[in-house]
């Protein structure tokens, strides 16, 4: 190291930097998780906004792949979506604390950081 030190805080400052946008997204991500999920079948298409040129109506969206049959829930598709949904909740989980750890450890890094140089003025003094 330099006798400015420059090195070090610029590191300091780069973990600083790392530590915040790790909170910031452990914060972003915790507040995602309470918003419905809309399934790939509720998306809309760009079908239903086409016009037919013959005639300027709107073009009908395409049939599903179904007879036209209502929908039956069977015991197992509840438990399959029950089960989905836990393991979605999970991984946000995973996620928040994912970012937890990195903003902690660029904390500590930081800390570290600041440590060496105390113990570097403490030597120069000593000297």
């Amino acid at each position: 190291m330099t006798a400015g030190g420059w090195q070090a805080r610029a590191l300091s400052w780069l973990l600083a930097i790392f530590a915040t946008l790790a909170m910031v997204g452990a914060v972003a991500t915790m507040s995602t998780n309470g918003g419905p999920t809309r399934s790939g079948a509720e998306v809309d298409t760009d079908a239903a906004r086409q016009v037919d040129p013959r005639t300027g109506a709107p073009v009908p969206p395409p049939a599903p792949f179904t007879t036209g049959a209502p929908r039956v829930e069977t015991p197992q598709s509840i438990a399959v979506a029950a089960q989905a949904a836990a393991t979605r909740k999970v991984a946000d989980w995973l996620a928040v604390l994912t970012y937890a750890v990195l903003a902690l450890v660029a904390v500590l890094a930081v800390g570290v950081l600041a440590l060496f140089r105390i113990a570097q003025v403490l030597s120069e003094r000593r000297d």
